[in-house]
């Protein structure tokens, strides 16, 4: 259960967002801002909808987190390359709590055209065309350094006119705060602060922005899901009392958030990292620290950045040892190494059960992880590790059928 205060989770997931591209921190923002001017202007929109729309178009670049090169998402940008809008809109499909509005993120670079043809309500188009005007306009601000905010808005104004003939509000967008990103960023946590999200809707956000960074690569795309399931099932075997079992949960679904900012080739390396490569993989650790400090509870927080720890000391990324580490961070620590073993990697296959155990055996014996959970884990390895399979068998199904979908759309609209 999902139990962060709304604007809580708002701040992890921007942080989040904001690590992938140095080059477009504040983009996601800026465009919602506006977007959501608009929305408010028009008069169609409830409250609620509003809302939700905020957050799709929050995440209207997620499409992106597939490519190896996310450090250049401007330059893809200048490229036409909008293949990310359909892969953005299926994966959103699959994730988001607010999978109806995904299809503003399907048509958000199409032509005039393509979205007047487009099987769509018209509310919808609508919003469509403001979401492809702010988001062409801010890049176009991007791209020419941020710098000249009055060029900007006369190309906001130009492609406003072409796509909305009979005239569009453009005052509303309060264009000059573009550069104001404290303004933006407390205008838009007022509106989510008031917005009512069930437990369900938070973990499914929090889930959408963990698997877009697992489904860049197949293989990577399962771990969390398997992670976690490793970790609540051993949680359970434990008995703890339900808070505790909640903070081992969302620790679990927290604990990777760092890769964002990793890039592919790294975390697909074939080969032992070693030197700066492998300090580079193990930055993750910090930067998840940097994106959850402040947002979640000291015990969830360690729960996620002390998975890589060891109780001899010898992990990273402090070196903290012995009681130092608690039993959930412990479980966590084992629930991640199951999920690594029992999952293909660009530099293994799968292991079997008895491998696994084998490897955990060693590691048990050799000080670094947890006899007693270890010893938990060895009454239990069949259900535990079967359901964990049998979630990453789930996960890859997902997976599968959002990539079989990209490729049909990408071949027809070659054709």
């Amino acid at each position: 259960m999902i139990e962060l205060p709304n604007e809580d989770l708002y701040e992890v997931i921007i942080r989040s967002l904001n690590r992938v591209n140095d080059l477009l921190v504040g983009h996601g923002e800026r465009v919602a801002y506006s977007v959501m001017r608009l929305l408010e202007q028009d008069g169609r929109f409830s409250e609620e909808e509003i809302s939700k729309i905020v957050w799709t178009v929050l995440f209207h670049d997620i499409g992106n987190f597939r490519k190896t090169d996310t450090w250049n998402l401007v330059q893809l940008e200048n490229d036409q390359d909008y293949s990310h809008a359909i892969y953005g809109f299926l994966f959103l499909k699959t994730f988001f709590p607010f999978s109806q509005y995904a299809t503003i993120v399907r048509y958000h670079h199409s032509t005039d055209a393509e979205i007047e043809n487009a099987c769509i309500e018209q509310k919808l188009k609508w919003v469509v065309k403001c979401l492809r005007i702010v988001d062409a306009s801010d890049l176009y601000f991007v791209n020419n350094g941020r710098k000249d905010i009055d060029k900007a808005y006369t190309y906001f104004q130009n492609l406003s006119r072409r796509l909305f003939p009979a005239g569009l509000p453009i005052g509303s967008t309060d264009f000059s705060v573009m550069c104001d990103m404290d303004t933006i960023h407390y205008r838009l946590l007022e509106r989510i602060k008031r917005q009512v999200l069930s437990s369900g809707e938070k973990e499914a956000l929090l889930r959408t922005l963990v698997c877009s960074m697992d489904f860049r690569s197949h293989y990577t795309a399962l771990h969390c899901s398997m992670m976690v399931r490793a970790s609540d099932m051993l949680a359970d075997c434990f008995e703890l009392e339900p808070k505790v079992k909640n903070e081992i949960h969302i620790g679990a679904i927290l604990h990777d958030l760092g890769k964002i900012a990793i890039p592919i080739e790294i975390l697909e390396s074939p080969g032992k990292l070693d030197g700066r490569l492998w300090e580079i993989m193990k930055s993750h650790v910090m930067i998840t620290e940097d994106i959850l400090k402040g947002c979640v509870s000291d015990e969830i927080l360690q729960i996620a950045i002390r998975h890589h720890e060891t109780l001899d000391g010898s992990g990273y990324p402090r070196g903290i040892s012995g009681e130092e580490l608690t039993l959930p961070q412990r479980i966590v620590a084992v629930g991640d190494i199951v999920s690594a073993l029992s999952e293909e990697r660009s530099y293994k296959q799968a292991f079997p059960l008895h491998e696994v155990m084998n490897i955990l055996g060693q590691m048990c014996h050799a000080g670094k992880i947890c006899p007693r959970v270890m010893k938990m884990l060895e009454d239990h390895s069949d259900s535990i590790y079967h359901a964990v399979l049998e979630e990453g068998l789930r996960t890859a199904e997902a997976f599968e059928q959002i990539y079989a979908k990209y490729y049909e759309f990408t071949q027809s609209s070659m054709q």
